[in-house]
């Protein structure tokens, strides 16, 4: 199976007693990527050991053969926040796999995570990513753009900005922020691919969609033909992320500003086994 052989020689160095199936931890099971990833692994002979809040992360971790990391949020609620949901979940994980023989991580974090950067939730990405990285355990990082489902199940990226009846679709900012929406399955793929391939690589990846395009023309993209398109000029939407419940500072200026990869997405593909989707391909049931 290939996935045992991604996990190295660790299979051999077992007794007879301790042989088992192998099992895959997922964090963060229940959300856009995690139920899709469950899903996959659920349909293979592997063991998936789904991990949401209140769960017993150390005990599943601990039975594991690696570890998808996808915990985490955007937009804090209550007393949650971008360090308990980003950085403190990530050093749960890492503390349970230095004590189990996990011997694979990888984690989804966004493009321009970096511990200099003014966006809190930037910020707390990349301290998650260094927290992965320093643990010695085998770590692939994808830094993801904006995610979009197909038609049937379009996520709340995508959802934000279909059109409800005759209302135009608001866009913070010109509308002229550049974008290369990234379809979930090849997220999905991705992750198969630095989990399965012998040869997968580690260390941090830009994953992008083989599209560039506007936020204006993504819009138009997911639409019918002349959807209609009202713009935010960007201070008055950075006061309205304040006072709105449903988003935060740190989404508004990602909403607001490039969310373009480094790497062709060609490229990314190609190390990790998959070919990007484009965005007209996916939505064409649409039409």
């Amino acid at each position: 199976m290939r996935i045992k052989r991604a996990m190295g020689h660790r299979s051999q160095e077992r007794s007879m007693s301790e042989k088992r199936s192998v099992a895959i931890a997922v964090t963060g099971a229940s959300g856009q990527v995690g139920k899709l990833v469950c899903r996959r692994l659920a349909e293979t002979q592997i063991e998936v050991l789904p991990l949401d809040h209140g769960d017993d992360w150390a005990d599943a971790i601990g039975k594991s053969d690696a570890v998808i990391h996808l915990a985490g949020t955007l937009q804090p609620k209550g007393r949650n926040s971008y360090d308990s949901a980003n950085v403190q979940t990530t050093a749960t994980v890492v503390a349970a796999a230095r004590e189990s023989a996990v011997r694979r991580l990888i984690f989804l974090s966004y493009v321009g995570a970096d511990t200099a950067s003014p966006n809190a939730y930037l910020r707390s990405k990349a301290l998650a990513e260094g927290l992965l990285i320093e643990s010695g355990i085998p770590t692939t990082v994808f830094r993801c753009v904006h995610i979009y489902g197909p038609p049937g199940s379009p996520g709340p990226t995508a959802g934000a900005f279909i059109a409800r009846g005759r209302r135009p679709v608001t866009v913070p900012g010109t509308g002229k922020q550049q974008i290369e929406p990234l379809y979930i399955g090849d997220v999905v793929d991705a992750v198969f691919g630095a989990l399965e391939r012998a040869d997968a690589p580690t260390g941090i990846f830009d994953l992008g969609g083989p599209d560039r395009m506007t936020m204006d023309d993504f819009v138009r993209a997911l639409n019918s033909p002349g959807v209609r398109i009202r713009h935010i000029p960007p201070g008055l939407a950075r006061m309205l992320a304040r006072l709105s419940p449903s988003l935060t500072p740190a989404l508004m200026d990602l909403l607001l500003c490039d969310n373009v990869a480094a790497a062709p997405p060609a490229e990314i593909g190609r190390q990790f086994g998959f070919t990007p989707h484009r965005l007209a391909d996916v939505w064409a049931s649409r039409r």
